[in-house]
């Protein structure tokens, strides 16, 4: 990888697990709410085959996001100052100081969002389904 990845690609190491992780909750709730919510037509759905499904889809795409931000960190460590001083705001690639901290963000993201993935991948599909509280 040269020193000046792709702008997406940034976007990505930033983003991808925690939009993993609203997916699958929002994939998991819609599921719980297709087979509970209809007393008189539910839906044959195995809930807790999806939710697993769900999960390592999420997980695979949270660990690709954390790659992605691991690999632009180690590209762009030890910047020089004079590099980091580079033109803003006329549209042009962004400076690679703010590439090397959004790496850091998305390496911090992230592990956060890989550790609510792991737990609702272990914790969902041990919940009975349509218990009412």
């Amino acid at each position: 990888m040269s020193t000046r990845p792709p702008t997406s690609l940034v976007w990505f190491g930033v983003l991808g697990g925690p939009v993993a992780w609203v997916l699958q909750f929002a994939a998991n709730l819609f599921f719980t709410f297709a087979q509970c919510n209809q007393p008189t037509q539910r839906f044959n759905l195995a809930v807790h085959t999806w939710e697993i499904l769900l999960s390592v889809v999420a997980l695979a795409i949270g660990l690709a996001s954390t790659m992605v931000s691991l690999r632009i960190f180690r590209a762009t460590f030890g910047i020089d100052d004079v590099d980091a001083q580079e033109l803003r705001g006329d549209g042009t690639a962004p400076p690679l100081g703010r590439v090397h901290f959004l790496s850091i963000v998305g390496l911090t993201v992230n592990s956060l969002a890989l550790t609510i993935i792991v737990m609702t991948a272990i914790g969902a599909p041990l919940l009975p389904i349509c218990q009412q509280s």
